[in-house]
């Protein structure tokens, strides 16, 4: 490491910039010097910023002891303004961003290294809550990830910078300048937590709040506005370009790094060598907290997660249709079978979508990417198992594979009961218990509603009625928040009259009366029901049920409402 004389150089600075301007209000050494890793052919690059009336942005080289230094000049306000809104395209910017020196007003610097990088953290958090809306609830987040993810987002706008982080994260220096850049972003984190949009969970995590999340949910164009931000810092790094001290400071670091490499391969894309900031993010399963970017495929799970005496005897079941890869695992385990459930999420193109596009066109729009039905199935389950609805508990996931693994619940699925319940004549007290469990049904889903989350697919082969008794909601992955709860009612009552050709009326009028009492008595909205009976829910079914099943349900539907109103005014 070539060493400065600090001193001596901040009097050459007040030297050489007086012979421009006066007014001389902060300097700094940014780069090589600052991180570390200069060697003798290496330029000394300071940012001086200064007090003018105009704009300015300029670049001068001067000798300093027999080495180059290279002033970039910028006045205040721009300075300030690129640090509040990346006004120059976030250029001035990184030289807070990764270590450096203060020679003059280290004060001020400091407040605006921890003000920008304050900036950059709320960026990040909204970026990432509107990638994942549902799912960033979940997540444990380690502070370095605003540090990775900065890094990553500059790299991936203005590849070249990519050289310089690389410098920094050299195994000789890596500790001294992450220690100095993480300093900055850790100021900046204690402020969102003093605001209440982090939380700091053991000491080691940091969760976003519920509140924020949902604040930031409400803006969604935000997402858009990001983009043309995205493509204006490109432009300005572009027009800055053809500044060459600008460019010859980059030029450096790819040169240090080529000579530090010697004889690794540096025309692989540097980007790709860059720490993936989804290291530090994890989420909480039943088998504890896993990283966001760990990939595991079944026999992984398997190897690492079963005994190995018991993982020799194992089989794996294809379940389901075509619409999901759904898999049933079972392992032998001291004389009995542990079964796990595992969902792979596909994305659903072509001809899988075709037919669901045409069966709810204009009445409930289907999520098809892997990506967020994973969010959605793990979000929302977290969501209502913290609340105390039977769901099943998710043992591990993987975001990167699109793969989860869940609790397996043995037991009978409610489209089963409803057939049982149609072929039933003659056992009073079997009807009686059938129809329980589907009064217990509408329960249920009207604790769903009121935790204000709709479940999206609600037919009966989605609830199970466990072995204990209890009703579990499955398959949640077209679940959401604020959505279309009267969909969720409509859904389970007209498909399940396509469970026979020919049922009894008096049995569907039983049927859909225990549904609509148990829905009501827990709290469920009559709002819901009444907007179950739309023409828009009851064409959707027709693909499935005889018409005058249909009309049956909708009958009962409003004979009930109907007398619930009467009795409304005593």
């Amino acid at each position: 490491m070539v060493q400065l004389d600090i001193e001596k150089l901040k009097l050459f600075t007040y030297a050489s910039i007086g012979e421009y301007l006066a007014d001389i209000f902060e300097a700094s050494i940014y780069g090589p010097y600052a991180g570390e890793y200069a060697d003798e052919k290496t330029s000394i690059d300071v940012l001086v910023i200064v007090e003018s009336k105009e704009s300015l942005l300029k670049c001068i080289s001067k000798l300093f002891d027999s080495k180059r230094i290279r002033f970039l000049i910028v006045d205040r306000r721009s300075f300030e303004r690129d640090v509040e809104s990346e006004w120059l395209g976030g250029i001035l910017t990184e030289s807070i961003l990764t270590p450096y020196i203060s020679i003059i007003n280290p004060d001020y610097i400091r407040y605006q290294e921890v003000k920008a990088k304050k900036r950059m953290v709320c960026d990040i958090l909204n970026n990432l809550i509107l990638s994942f809306p549902e799912m960033s609830m979940n997540f444990m987040i380690k502070p370095e990830y605003f540090m990775f993810e900065t890094i990553m987002r500059r790299a991936t706008l203005f590849p070249p910078i990519a050289y310089r982080f690389l410098n920094i994260a050299r195994s000789d220096v890596k500790n001294r300048n992450y220690t100095l850049m993480m300093n900055g972003f850790e100021a900046a984190l204690k402020d969102f937590i003093s605001e209440g949009k982090l939380k700091l969970v053991d000491n080691e995590f940091l969760k976003i709040s519920e509140e924020y999340i949902e604040s930031i949910r409400a803006k969604r164009g935000r997402r858009l506005r990001n983009l043309f931000k995205n493509s204006r810092t490109r432009i300005v790094r572009y027009v800055l370009g053809i500044f060459p001290n600008i460019m010859d400071s980059i030029l450096d670091d790819y040169r240090i790094y080529k000579t530090y490499l010697a004889e690794g391969n540096v025309f692989v894309n540097p980007v790709r060598k860059l720490e993936n900031p989804r290291k530090y993010i994890f989420i909480p399963t039943s088998s504890g907290t896993v990283s966001f970017t760990e990939r595991m495929s079944i026999e992984d799970f398997i190897r690492r997660h079963m005994p190995e005496k018991y993982a020799l005897k194992h089989n794996i079941k294809r379940l389901g249709g075509v619409l999901n890869s759904v898999y049933i695992l079972r392992v032998a385990e001291n004389e009995k079978e542990r079964k796990t459930v595992v969902k792979v999420f596909k994305d659903w193109y072509g001809w899988k979508w075709f037919p669901l596009t045409l069966w709810a066109l204009g009445t409930r729009d289907f999520t098809v990417m892997g990506k967020a039905r994973l969010e959605r199935e793990y979000a929302i389950n977290m969501f209502l198992s913290n609340h105390g609805i039977n769901v099943p508990s998710i043992i591990y996931v993987s975001p990167e594979e699109k793969i989860i693994f869940q609790e397996y619940i043995d037991g009978i699925n409610a489209s089963e009961v409803i057939r049982q319940l149609y072929k039933m004549t003659g056992d009073e007290n079997g009807r009686e218990k059938l129809l329980d469990v589907i009064r217990r049904i509408g329960r249920e889903l009207a604790k769903i509603h009121s935790l204000g989350v709709s479940v999206g697919d609600c037919k009966p082969e989605n609830i199970i009625l466990s072995s204990d008794g209890r009703i579990f909601f499955v398959d949640l992955e077209q679940a959401e928040r604020s959505g279309d709860q009267a969909w969720d009612i409509a859904e389970f009552l007209y498909y399940s009259g396509h469970y026979t050709l020919l049922p009894s009326l008096n049995i569907i009028d039983e049927e859909v009366k225990e549904f609509i009492y148990g829905y009501l008595e827990s709290g469920g909205k009559i709002e819901n029901i009444k907007r179950a009976l739309s023409p828009r829910y009851i064409k959707v079914f027709s693909f499935f049920t005889p018409p005058h099943v249909i009309l049956a349900i909708s009958n009962t539907c409003k004979r009930v409402l109907k007398m619930l109103t009467i009795e409304e005014p005593k």
